[in-house]
């Protein structure tokens, strides 16, 4: 059996063939508020306080192909929510809605990544959740997905990184550098990679630069595109296969070698694909994550468990989500909500502030869900 093999061993919760008696306990997330009750068509959710009041708020990117409303669901510090706001007006076709300060002045606002012809923008927020100031950018006409928001360029200001989904073998995606001094400003170039739904940012080769993994959509070879540091990006190594249908890529270490691999779900292949990092910073053909059976919509990593280790969040299409802990020496996997709709793009915060990190799930035809974690000592 290879090695990598070895070192994972896929469980249910508290299989007693995987040792996990040392680390902290794994969360339940049985407890469910129903965010948005209505069926809409939500890509994505973010968990942040919007407002500077202390309490974390839900934010839902809704309008996938057909216009929608992107809702501002403020939280009232008890579990609850106090009111609800559109952000949007008129309705557009929002894939995701990324939460970062833009213009640098100590609060949250919001990065809004349309679909054509809607344009795309940047909504800045006055410090008291109220958005009066919109600043567009970009082309209308992209056929942008998902917004990645991270400092490209190590100047200290947040970078847009555009996902467009151009059938074209050649088709552009684009980095928009952030050029603030007095007033709000990017500055968009393009990149040829080829059709994408999504783009992560992680220092792949451990130069201190941020890099790009951009995952073919549309049958192709997917690649990392490697940084110099000042916002200039370079074809580097390929992952996956050379006609893949990807969703979603991220990297993560999953095997706690401190190199980065790749977490990638492919929707022809009906399974999430672990690719193994080797020393040369090649990636070697990986290991199935779930069963197979289930064709996966919706990628995200984090924390979850508190044992310093980044855990898997997959959501499907018509199957319950599945979150893969890792462990010391194992995946263990446990299942949450239900199997109605499609879950298209998750968010991770602590919610109710108890400690716990909790999950917004966004559903493309069935209710948005907020997944709050609990564990024995809470």
């Amino acid at each position: 059996m290879p090695k990598h093999h070895l070192l994972f061993c896929i469980s249910i919760l508290l299989s007693a063939s995987c040792n996990i008696d040392t680390e902290p306990p794994i969360p339940s997330y049985d407890r469910v508020i129903v965010v948005e009750e209505e069926p809409r068509l939500s890509a994505n959710g973010e968990i942040v306080d919007i407002n500077g009041d202390g309490f974390n708020d839900v934010v839902l990117a809704i309008g996938r192909h057909w216009p929608g409303p992107n809702l501002l669901f403020v939280g009232d510090g008890a579990g609850g929510f106090s009111r609800v706001d559109s952000l949007s007006n008129p309705w557009d076709r929002t894939y995701s809605v990324s939460v970062a300060d833009m213009d640098m002045d100590g609060d949250a606002d919001f990065v809004v990544s349309n679909d054509r012809p809607d344009p795309k923008y940047v909504l800045l927020n006055d410090g008291n959740g109220n958005f009066t100031e919109r600043i567009e950018f970009g082309d209308p006409n992209w056929p942008t997905r998902n917004s990645t928001v991270a400092d490209l360029n190590q100047d200290g200001l947040p970078d847009i990184v555009v996902a467009n989904r151009d059938n074209s073998p050649e088709g552009n995606n684009w980095v928009c550098l952030n050029e603030t001094t007095e007033e709000f400003s990017l500055n968009c170039k393009s990149i040829v990679s080829g059709s994408a739904t999504t783009i992560s940012v992680a220092d792949m080769n451990a130069d201190g630069f941020q890099d790009l993994l951009i995952p073919y959509r549309d049958g192709g070879q997917s690649h990392v595109y490697v940084g110099d540091g000042t916002g200039n990006f370079v074809r580097g190594v390929s992952f996956g296969p050379n006609d893949a249908s990807y969703r979603a890529a991220i990297a993560v270490d999953m095997n706690s070698d401190n190199l980065l691999d790749i977490v990638a779900i492919n929707d022809r292949k009906r399974t999430a694909t672990l690719f193994y990092q080797t020393e040369n910073h090649l990636f070697e053909e990986g290991i199935r994550i779930d069963d197979g059976e289930m064709i996966p919509y919706a990628l995200e990593v984090a924390d979850l468990d508190a044992n310093g280790k980044d855990d898997v969040i997959i959501g499907y299409r018509e199957a319950p989500t599945r979150i893969f802990f890792n462990r010391a020496d194992s995946l263990v996997e446990i299942a949450i909500g239900d199997s109605l709709g499609a879950a298209y793009g998750f968010g991770v915060g602590d919610f109710n502030h108890d400690g716990i990190m909790d999950i917004v799930s966004a559903r493309s035809g069935a209710s948005d869900l907020l997944f709050l974690g609990k564990t024995s000592y809470n």
